[in-house]
């Protein structure tokens, strides 16, 4: 009898887990489900649509076959500052930029069921904002031919961290060019030539020039243009006739030639200046103009212009600042010149020419520090002082620079100290910790370059706080964890039904049995049977308790504490957790050897293997479970690594996309099901543990990941037989 009742509730779980759904009938939480005869699945679906797209942080949308709008979520309005139903009937093409429009066409034009690409486009964002970067993702309905739905994840905060990292970076690096051709033994013959050339690169103009000032026989300021640099493509204006002998008060309006006199930039569109000026502008092009003046002693000597032929957008406040650094060194070259050709070398230029260093280094935003010989610190920046907690930049000066690492860093940083010495380029580390005065240690990443300062070597390091990638990472992980769950959450429910099943089914024989109805005597058999019902309850309760452990696991990914792992452990809980994905598409084969416990995190490397797993089964097509097989194979390696191998027998990478595969967001799956994250953050959890993770693959041959990982100190042995 309870043997009997007991299968029948095994039996009929996965019908009870699906709610009795025939399979393939199910529907997305993000897709309009198929109308039901009911009338009020409209509004109910609508409503739900509704609420879910208020949750989520990125914009849902339903294109119609002729590309109009039809569904659009609540986060619209959060990007683009305009409501929902002004766009609902539109074309969603009208919101991208037409330098985007092919691109986005691309994403939006897939067939049903081919690999959807994910691409960055930048989305208009109407009410004089500017444009935003979105990364858009679509996917052809099957069901309704030419209906489309996707999503518009807002990455304008990562693109413009990343911009302006590029930008400061390359500055500096043009900065020190500058700064060594005014900084050597002699002049350069042709000293505007020397500047124009690289500011024009850096700077991304179209045109770079510089004006002298001079005076006109009726006393009038005149401006004359010395020098040019254009882009290709940019016509020059250096024999121009409007361009010599301009009245400076006459091409300016009044506040804009008191900032020049006074030292200050000026910048504007071609309409901010006089009637005299502003037809030139237009007449050559030019969408915005920045000015900087060149002052030789104290006195306006010239101006040193760049033009943006391509559109008004203004200099920001980091370029103007750098550049202007770059103006003050021309200004004290040209100083040094027009003084007395005799003292170019002399003590007093040189200092000044240093000075005019330093105070660029001050006014960097980033942390600088500036080190002669071996690491010694000669001068750091009040960026440098705030960020590592000093009170004052006596404090660091005269100290070792590797007296800012801990001492187990101190080898990386040195080994990065002598790249920068011996390099011609820049020599760069990536999270290299410091060490703050109240002990803190914060994460950086260094960039240094070897200069010339007093006619000796010293070098210049520049840190960046790694903070803000650190949280843009973990917001990727997150990311990549949360698509894992919704790929495995059915088969979850399903792992967790089926012993739940039979646990209940086992309590309600044992509650007939002793529980309801005249208390009875019981028999030995009885009392066997009542123990097995007992024993199997259970086992089912345990079978529970271990998929909500592998769930909390999965949960403590951000926790970086690393400690001793046993590999084998994490990779029976994924296998468990993915067992629904694998189990319809191939044999689970597990070679064991015997290994001693990693240096580690547990959550972190289940969703390292938990993303290779899952990524295995989707390269083979479900229905030849029998004839296709995923191998996990562990073994130790000769110098004490562990090294975990993943391999499969799927339809293999073609070589085109492997050495792209570690690439953020790059992915070959359909949409929905991959963020493009998975491998991405792989690498980075490995290379973090101070691991190295490969892959080799052939197509129509498998693909084989390895990891390997470092041994922890040995404290207790972790082996296991091979299975």
């Amino acid at each position: 009898m309870a043997d009997e009742q007991r299968e029948a509730a095994v039996i009929d779980a996965p019908e009870k887990a699906s709610g009795g759904v025939p399979s393939g009938e199910g529907c997305s939480l993000l897709t309009p489900m198929k109308p039901q005869p009911s009338p009020a699945s409209g509004p109910v679906e609508s409503e739900r649509f509704h609420h879910l797209s208020e949750l989520l942080q990125e914009v849902v949308f339903q294109l119609d076959a002729r590309g109009r709008l039809t569904l659009l979520g609540a986060a619209w309005e959060r990007l683009t500052g305009t409501p929902v139903s002004a766009w609902l009937g539109r074309s969603l093409l009208e919101a991208i930029h037409p330098e985007d429009r092919d691109c986005a066409l691309t994403v939006l034009s897939a067939a049903p069921g081919a690999p959807s690409p994910r691409r960055e486009v930048r989305v208009d964002v109407g009410g004089g904002q500017g444009l935003r970067w979105v990364a858009l993702s679509a996917r052809a309905l099957a069901t309704v031919p030419g209906e489309v739905m996707g999503t518009l994840l807002d990455v304008t905060p990562r693109r413009s961290a990343e911009e302006a990292v590029t930008t400061r970076e390359r500055y500096l690096e043009a900065m020190v060019r500058v700064q060594r051709r005014m900084m050597g033994h002699a002049l350069p013959g042709d000293l505007y030539g020397a500047v124009v050339e690289p500011l024009g690169h850096v700077s991304a103009a179209s045109r770079v020039y510089v004006f002298e000032m001079h005076t006109g026989e009726d006393g009038v300021l005149l401006g004359s243009q010395r020098a040019e640099w254009v882009a290709p493509g940019v016509p020059p204006n250096l024999e121009d006739p409007n361009m010599h002998g301009l009245p400076f008060h006459g091409a300016l309006r009044p506040h804009q030639a008191e900032q020049l006199l006074r030292g200050e930039p000026v910048q504007g569109v071609p309409r901010d200046f006089t009637e005299l000026l502003a037809p030139m502008l237009e007449a050559q092009g030019v969408r915005s103009v920045l000015l900087l003046p060149l002052h030789v002693h104290d006195q306006l000597f010239g101006v040193i212009g760049f033009d943006n032929c391509r559109d008004p957008s203004p200099w920001g406040p980091i370029e103007v600042n750098l550049l202007s650094g770059a103006a003050g060194a021309l200004s004290l070259a040209l100083e040094q010149r027009t003084a007395n050709a005799l003292r170019v070398r002399t003590e007093t230029t040189l200092r000044r020419t240093e000075a005019g260093v330093h105070l660029l280094i001050e006014a960097f935003p980033d942390p600088v520090l500036v080190h002669v010989g071996d690491g010694v610190l000669l001068s750091v920046n009040p960026a440098l002082v705030q960020y590592l907690g000093f009170r004052d930049a006596s404090e660091l000066v005269g100290r070792h620079m590797l007296d800012l690492v801990r001492p187990e860093d101190r080898g990386a940083a040195q080994l990065h100290l002598g790249q920068a010495l011996e390099g011609k380029s820049a020599a760069r580390v990536v999270e290299m910790p410091l060490v703050r005065s109240d002990g803190e240690v914060v994460i950086a990443d260094l960039v240094t370059l070897a200069v010339v300062l007093d006619g000796s070597p010293a070098r210049i390091t520049v840190a960046r706080d790694f903070t803000e990638r650190k949280r843009t990472q973990a917001q990727l992980m997150l990311t990549d964890r949360m698509a894992s769950m919704g790929l495995l959450a059915a088969g979850i429910a399903h792992e967790l039904n089926n012993p739940l099943a039979y646990v209940l089914s086992n309590l309600d024989f044992l509650h007939s049995a002793v529980g309801s109805g005249r208390p009875r005597m019981l028999s030995p058999e009885d009392i066997v049977e009542l123990r097995q019902v007992l024993d199997d309850a259970r086992e089912g309760a345990e079978r529970m308790r271990q998929i909500v452990r592998q769930l909390r696991v999965f949960s403590r990914v951000e926790d970086g504490k690393e400690e001793p792992v046993d590999v084998h452990q994490v990779l029976e809980s994924v296998s468990q957790m993915a067992a629904s994905v694998v189990r319809a598409r191939a044999r689970l084969v597990k070679d064991y050897g015997e290994v001693p416990l990693v240096r580690g995190n547990e959550g972190k490397l289940f969703q390292v293997f938990l993303n290779l797993l899952i990524n295995a089964a989707h390269a083979i097509e479900e229905g030849a479970s029998e004839t296709n097989e995923i191998r996990l194979t562990t073994r130790e390696e000769v110098g004490g690594r562990v090294l975990v191998v993943v391999s499969d027998t799927g339809q293999g990478i073609p070589p085109e996309h492997l050495r792209r595969i570690f690439d953020p967001f790059f992915t070959t799956k359909s949409s929905g099901l991959g963020t493009g994250l998975g491998l991405s953050i792989c690498d980075t959890i490995v290379t973090a543990l101070g691991g190295h993770i490969s892959v080799e693959s052939s197509v129509g041959s498998g693909t084989t990941f390895r990891v390997a990982l470092n041994a922890s100190p040995p404290k207790a042995p972790a082996n296991r037989p091979g299975i």
